[in-house]
């Protein structure tokens, strides 16, 4: 079974009595001296005849001496039996607490964090009467700004999204947006602040780890103060709640693991983590917290189908300067050239092995530009210290601008050297085929040296 569309969102105060499954955009109400989005109050869905709605707000309650957020939901028939759970694991505590009403009870810490950063919370649900008699909803809960107060010159994003930062041994932030043409943005509350970055010239990122943005949500009743130092020297101000609320709803008669299967890591996901500098450390660029994290340590045969050997071709113009300092001090009478430096990659996830081996063949089976593998001789880094291209101390600073390039490590080698026709002198064809099994990347170096005779 598919599952269902998000609810149609409907509020309260409109009197609404039923929900379909699409998504309408609301009114808007005032907040003071502006106007802002309004915020829907409840999500609406159904399956069969049954129909379930959640409260979007949470609400925070000290609880056996604990701080926890409870989320509301009603049936619309007699409820038997409920519980809350996520992937392979019963999470947090639901209870019936009247004949069609429960409620979902997150502890602050853990449970709170997971669910905030972006894990559905799954709720299963028995009833006395409907069909079916037991259905499955499924929750996202977010932090969200609303309840906007002040000038119209602060534009405070609603969102506030779960992303894959290094800091430390964290890796979750949780990161808002205001737009603001203005030289400095700050913000306070009593406690709860993010850390304020400017982006660009109307752009600033709020950034949070958990026990801040907790802070910030908990209570839900005091704003934080965003003041900007606008670019004509005056100052605009505005206010804004941070709250935990449900963003998202659907439901199924389904299996819920069938129905919302655990969403695998993303190729375009993998492609933009791994095409990020080295040392980065942000990379809310490549998708959400939990996206990233699918992808941090996958392999690229976790995203795309195995491939046959193939070597495309990349710009390797980066290595020129290289090249050409390792020609200089040739002469007419004593000479080496190193005439080409090419670059390839192999496929990110090869049906087979790649190897040196391989490789040759390939070069060998597609272009006559090298001689036969069997002519040459494989080997390693150590032994590219015996050959033309990278002896002494011209080679090894070739070969350090090399590996600069395709990423160091392990050298799978291939070199050539062999004799051509030339009139009164003695001339060598040289060749060196580089494979970096690290970063999959071929380096071809074609060349010749000589003397006159």
């Amino acid at each position: 079974m598919k599952p269902l569309r998000l609810a149609l969102s409907c509020l309260l105060a409109l009197g609404a009595t039923a929900c379909n499954d699409i998504q309408t955009s609301e009114p808007v109400e005032e907040t003071g001296t502006v106007t802002a989005a309004a915020t829907v109050d409840r999500l609406y869905a159904a399956v069969g005849n049954n129909e379930l709605s959640i409260e979007t707000l949470g609400t925070f309650e000290t609880r056996n001496g604990e701080r926890v957020l409870v989320l509301h939901g009603t049936a619309n028939r007699y409820l038997e039996s409920v519980f809350s759970f996520v992937p392979d694991d019963i999470f947090g505590e639901t209870s019936i607490i009247s004949e069609r009403r429960f409620e979902v009870v997150l502890r602050e810490g853990h449970e709170l964090n997971t669910v905030l950063s972006g894990l559905p919370l799954f709720i299963s649900i028995d009833t006395f009467t409907g069909s079916p008699e037991r259905y499955y909803a499924r929750i996202v809960a977010a932090p969200r700004f609303f309840d906007f107060r002040g000038s119209n010159a602060l534009f405070i994003d609603e969102a506030v999204n779960p992303v894959y930062v290094r800091n430390g041994t964290d890796v979750l932030a949780y990161r808002g947006k205001v737009d603001v043409a203005a030289s400095s943005l700050s913000v306070t509350a009593p406690d709860g602040v993010p850390v304020v970055a400017p982006v660009d010239a109307d752009t600033f990122r709020l950034d949070w780890q958990y026990p801040a943005v907790y802070q910030a949500i908990d209570p839900h009743t005091t704003p934080l103060t965003f003041t900007a130092s606008l670019a004509d020297g005056t100052t605009a101000q505005k206010t804004a709640r941070l709250v935990a609320r449900v963003t998202e709803l659907a439901v199924t008669a389904g299996d819920p693991y069938d129905v919302w299967p655990s969403e695998p890591c993303q190729a375009s996901v993998y492609n933009c983590i791994h095409s990020q500098p080295a040392g980065t450390n942000d990379f809310a660029a490549c998708g959400t917290y939990r996206q990233v994290s699918r992808c941090m340590y996958a392999t690229a045969c976790d995203v795309i189908p195995p491939q046959p050997l193939a070597l495309t071709v990349i710009d390797a113009s980066s290595l020129e300067p290289a090249r050409a300092a390792w020609n200089v001090g040739s002469s007419p009478l004593s000479w080496r050239e190193l005439n080409t430096v090419d670059a390839y990659t192999t496929p990110q996830c090869p049906a087979s092995p790649v190897t040196i081996q391989s490789v040759l063949a390939h070069f060998n089976d597609t272009t006559q530009d090298l001689p036969l593998a069997e002519y040459g001789t494989f080997t390693d880094r150590a032994g590219l210290a015996q050959t033309q291209f990278f002896s002494g101390s011209r080679g090894a600073a070739l070969l350090s601008a090399i590996d600069a390039y395709a990423g160091g490590g392990v050298i799978q080698a291939w070199v050539l050297t062999d004799e051509a026709p030339c009139h009164n002198c003695h001339d060598f064809n040289d060749y060196a085929v580089l494979f970096y099994p690290g970063s999959g990347k071929v380096l071809l170096l074609k060349g010749h040296h000589g003397y006159d005779s």
